[in-house]
């Protein structure tokens, strides 16, 4: 054969194995791009604000519908602040869910001056605009078992309160379970004191062992918990975690500095916590922040496989709502018991610091193909933090 042409058919059939490698590195990419769909659930804290000015501005999640739980919200009420929110932060097309107003069974509730902050927003703290566009609105439960059942790929959920739309939507259509890819919980004082004796009344100051949002509704806790027993996939964020993670003047600072939409409103939910929640300007928790960002980040935290059964049967003030580690039967969460920063590659001040999205050559020709499979897809796509 001709020399030539030897050399041209071997070129031509490397450049073909070269465009399918590259084709299929390239549908890799695309696929390993694609932000997993999330459902916001949460109870109208101003830690849960913060945790979904986390989540909005997350590149890995993209959110496809908000609940608002019964807890510290009055859903009827919070319901209008949040598409305040929204607005401010030009969010739009995301529909919300307002949750019935009392637990699934009993009457715990927060005391009436906590669920006041919620009502007013925490002005003059936060500032909202004056006016923003509606958003569609529906009864929680269906909202959720309807996000789920039409989404293409498993939905996954952040539950930062009440456990009571989650459990009501399994009660509405169980079979969502095979379309839920994860339940991550914030909640919950597995072998750490619970945190209703920070108020000096009773039932609150006589029951040392639960944590407010499981104490709320433990009926729906439980519920959900069970869910995990018929494969729900749930990952728990409980006192034990979030009591580690604190967070600071300096990274409230910080935060201002970063600069974006998402993090000057987290700055401000902060600037509240720091004031009025913690003394002297202690650190803060920001609780629910935790647990978005142990979705997020799969080695903040490693994970205890444990089976978690909440007390539905104590008086409120003794121990109902605590959240028991049972020895001897199979799991039914993973637990987080000890995060840390030291695991990832971001602090505290960057958590709202995220990388901007570089652009991929699109293959349309075989060139663009080659250059695909030159420049290699590490490279083409940054997943780390950029520093501050």
């Amino acid at each position: 054969m001709n020399i030539r042409l030897l050399s041209t058919v071997f070129s031509s059939a490397a450049l073909l194995l070269g465009a399918q490698a590259a084709f299929s590195s390239a549908s890799a990419l695309a696929s390993s791009l694609t932000p997993t769909p999330l459902i916001f659930d949460d109870d109208g804290s101003q830690d849960g604000m913060t945790a979904l000015a986390y989540m909005l501005a997350n590149p890995q999640f993209d959110i496809k519908s908000i609940s608002i739980s019964q807890g510290i919200a009055r859903p009827e009420i919070f319901v209008n602040n949040l598409e305040l929110m929204l607005g401010r932060l030009d969010v739009t097309g995301i529909p919300i869910g307002i949750g019935r107003p009392d637990p699934l069974a009993g009457n715990n509730a927060f005391p009436d001056f906590i669920r006041d902050g919620s009502d007013t927003f925490w002005a003059p703290f936060v500032q909202l605009p004056d006016q923003a566009p509606p958003l569609e609105t529906r009864p929680a439960a269906e909202l959720i078992v309807e996000t789920v059942k039409q989404s293409p790929e498993p939905v996954a959920i952040l539950a930062t309160g009440t456990l009571t739309n989650i459990a009501e939507a399994l009660r509405l259509d169980p079979s969502i379970i095979d379309n839920i890819s994860v339940v991550q919980i914030l909640g919950g004082a597995v072998f750490t004191p619970g945190n209703l004796g920070v108020l000096p009344d009773p039932p609150f100051a006589t029951n040392e062992v639960a944590e407010f949002n499981i104490w709320v509704d433990p009926v729906a806790a439980q519920e959900v918990f069970e869910a995990g027993e018929r494969g729900l996939n749930i990952e728990l964020t409980p006192l034990d975690a979030t009591n580690q993670i604190l967070f600071s003047r300096a990274d409230q600072q910080a935060w201002l500095e970063t600069g974006t939409p998402e993090s000057l409103i987290a700055a401000e939910f902060l600037d509240f916590a720091l004031t009025v929640i913690a003394s002297e300007n202690d650190p803060n928790p920001v609780w629910d922040l935790i647990a978005a960002i142990n979705l997020s980040e799969p080695n903040f935290s490693q994970e205890t496989p444990l089976h978690i059964q909440v007390d539905t049967e104590s008086e409120p003030g003794a121990t109902q709502g605590q959240t028991v580690a049972v020895p001897g039967l199979p799991p039914n969460a993973l637990v987080s018991l000890n995060p840390s920063f030291d695991n990832v590659s971001f602090t505290a001040s960057e958590v709202f610091s995220f990388p901007e999205k570089e652009s991929v050559p699109e293959p349309v020709s075989t060139a663009g193909l080659l250059l695909l499979g030159t420049v290699g897809f590490g490279a083409a796509i940054k997943r780390s933090r950029k520093k501050c």
